[in-house]
């Protein structure tokens, strides 16, 4: 897999977010203060605003892709990354290895399920990844894991 796309399926396998959302993330957006970053109103599918929380380890490789000084406040975070790109590396990385493929967006439905085994209520999920109903969350985003392997990764990247 190309280095330039494992930084970005690492964020939205820790996240939660959409690809689109990850697509017009801005340095304006990044809080550095508080470790999180900002989905506007203008990008997210539910027409609010957000704030996602994201692990310090992460946030730090993405903090570390620009110099400071570089970054303007309408400067895209992933200026090459495309839900096309992601999804082209991914299906080569799979193929590569013989397992099968799967979507960036995959990596959220993933992020929900492990938030859901993990306890978490739905109400905070729902506003973690930013859906608005609770009943399509719950229904349409949560797969059971493949096994209990999953869970031990994930805490990795946290």
């Amino acid at each position: 897999m190309p280095r330039r796309y494992r930084l970005p399926l690492l964020v939205l396998d820790a996240t939660g977010m959409r690809v689109g959302e990850l697509e017009q993330l801005t340095w304006g957006d990044v809080d550095e203060q508080r470790g999180r970053w900002r989905v506007s109103q203008a990008v997210a599918k539910t027409g609010r605003a957000r704030w996602v929380q994201v692990p310090p380890a992460l946030f730090a490789a993405v903090s570390g892709l620009l110099a400071r000084d570089d970054r303007t406040p309408e400067r895209r975070v992933f200026e090459t990354v495309t839900a096309d790109r992601l999804r082209t590396a991914i299906t080569r990385a799979c193929t590569a290895a013989g397992v099968p493929a799967f979507s960036p967006h995959d990596l959220r439905h993933r992020r929900i399920s492990l938030l859901h085994l993990s306890g978490v209520p739905w109400a905070r999920i729902g506003e973690s990844v930013g859906q608005r109903n609770l009943a399509v969350t719950a229904n349409t985003y949560t797969h059971v894991l493949a096994d209990e392997s999953e869970i031990d990764y994930a805490a990795l990247v946290r």
